[in-house]
């Protein structure tokens, strides 16, 4: 894990900071392992547009993929104040959410591809800022992360859950699923299916 402490580190979060108090977006930078946003769904961090003007970003400092985290959700918030078209599409991270918590929603699975092809683009953007901020994460490894990060939002059409806290795809003790993903940004027709050996893999670790 890397420390918060790093001069590096410090420097990002300080950018984070300042953009935040640009954009009138409350940050919260906790000092936990997971933060509640459901009844039954806990992540790492988030970031959430309350308008076209105001939002709040947090992250749980504890978690040891909390770097990972705060640039991946650092890039959400470039994408909200750039007001992208794929943005646009987190509208459907409530319908998903929605279904996860029970309830039946129209055309779900267009639904899960909108949210998943708005997170590849924010990958597209973390690994420019991981090179932009020269942030100390192996730039492979990241990928392969968040490459099984999208998956799992194809696995989510079979399972109808979200992860445990403890049990994320891109954890470090699922190293034998992500290690099988790509160590770069794919087309997004890699994305449209989860390859075999990928998904043996989301099975097994009950994912």
């Amino acid at each position: 894990m890397v420390t918060l402490k790093n001069p590096k580190v410090k420097s990002f979060i300080q950018v984070v900071k300042d953009k935040c108090i640009e954009h009138n977006i409350e940050l919260q930078l906790v000092n936990r392992k997971k933060i509640k946003i459901f009844p039954k769904i806990y992540v790492g961090g988030y970031f959430e547009d309350t308008s076209r003007k105001s939002g709040v970003l947090a992250c749980a400092l504890d978690s040891k993929e909390y770097l990972n985290i705060l640039v991946h959700e650092f890039s959400h918030v470039e994408q909200w104040i750039e007001n992208t078209p794929v943005w646009k599409d987190s509208v459907y991270v409530y319908d998903v959410d929605q279904w996860l918590n029970g309830k039946e929603v129209r055309n779900i699975e267009d639904k899960i591809d909108k949210v998943k092809y708005m997170e590849l683009d924010c990958e597209k953007r973390s690994v420019k800022n991981i090179i932009k901020y020269d942030l100390p994460l192996d730039i492979s490894t990241y990928i392969k992360k968040a490459n099984s990060y999208i998956f799992f939002y194809e696995y989510l059409k079979q399972t109808r859950r979200w992860c445990k806290p403890n049990n994320a795809p891109f954890n470090n003790k699922n190293k034998n699923l992500w290690k099988l993903c790509s160590g770069k940004i794919e087309n997004k027709s890699y994305y449209k299916e989860i390859p075999p050996r990928i998904l043996k893999k989301f099975i097994e670790n009950e994912i």
